[in-house]
């Protein structure tokens, strides 16, 4: 009997994917004003909606369907790290970090504000729980949509078209948290050049790893930060979108290897 594709060896739906992560996020909107919001915990303004984290995991588990279906599914998702990939899976824990930081000090960012107090413990903390939320999300952006639309795409177009839906999906908790049209359309941006630099983190040859990496890195940078202004990140990300692409393009010239 022939082995089960895994899911970069298959061209999935993605329309019912999308269908999918927003129906289930749509549960979420609801909930979000009617529970307390998680901000102590992750050291960083969030709302309930914010937990919907799990919709593009939970999407995806639905599509492959079954238990079997996502245990083979599972199996063919993370790539057997190799040595000479090393230097991506670096550049996927520190390339979020700097780019927060230096949006922070092109925002004019001082040492914090007064009082903070930020302890390894709670780094670490932050972490674990961001690294969990990350692979949550990245099953369902990296694992199943990615693929395909790289083979069909290309990485700049698919990392677009996946970061404009991305984009979207979040837009009804960035305005439950009370943020203004001009912070939404700056993070929005933002979000759409981060989604081109996981593309070309997974077609580098991390898979699913490096995407998940440098978005849990994201997330910790972000919430330490003193300073957060969205149209600056934007700048910086897509400049760092620049990079990697033409790092990539010469490691690893075609977009049909779609991690492994």
């Amino acid at each position: 009997m022939a082995a089960r594709p895994s899911v970069d060896e298959t061209d999935r739906p993605i329309g019912p994917f999308v269908m999918l992560v927003f129906v289930f996020g749509a549960v979420f909107y609801v909930l979000g004003p009617l529970l307390d919001d998680p901000s102590r915990t992750v050291l960083a303004e969030l709302p309930v909606s914010a937990l919907m984290f799990v919709c593009p995991m939970i999407a995806t588990a639905v599509l492959v369907r079954g238990r079997e279906g996502v245990r083979a599914w599972l199996r063919g998702v993370w790539p057997r790290p190799r040595l000479s990939d090393a230097p991506w899976y670096a550049v996927s824990v520190v390339l979020m970090p700097l780019i927060v930081a230096a949006a922070a000090v092109a925002a004019g960012a001082g040492a914090g504000p007064p009082g903070a107090v930020v302890t390894w413990d709670a780094v670490f903390g932050l972490a674990v729980l961001y690294l969990i939320s990350a692979v949550a999300e990245e099953l369902g952006w990296s694992a199943y949509a990615t693929g395909p639309l790289l083979r069909r795409l290309g990485a700049l177009r698919a990392g677009a078209v996946i970061g404009v839906i991305w984009a979207l999906w979040h837009v009804v908790p960035y305005v439950q948290q009370g943020h203004g049209l001009d912070w939404i359309v700056g993070q929005c941006v933002f979000t759409v050049g981060f989604r081109i630099v996981l593309v070309h983190l997974y077609a580098a040859g991390t898979g699913v790893t490096g995407p998940t990496l440098a978005h849990a890195a994201y997330n910790v940078s972000w919430s330490l930060s003193p300073v957060y202004d969205p149209a600056i990140a934007a700048v910086c990300v897509f400049i760092a979108a620049v990079v990697v692409g033409a790092a990539r393009s010469i490691t690893a010239p075609t977009d049909s290897s779609c991690g492994r």
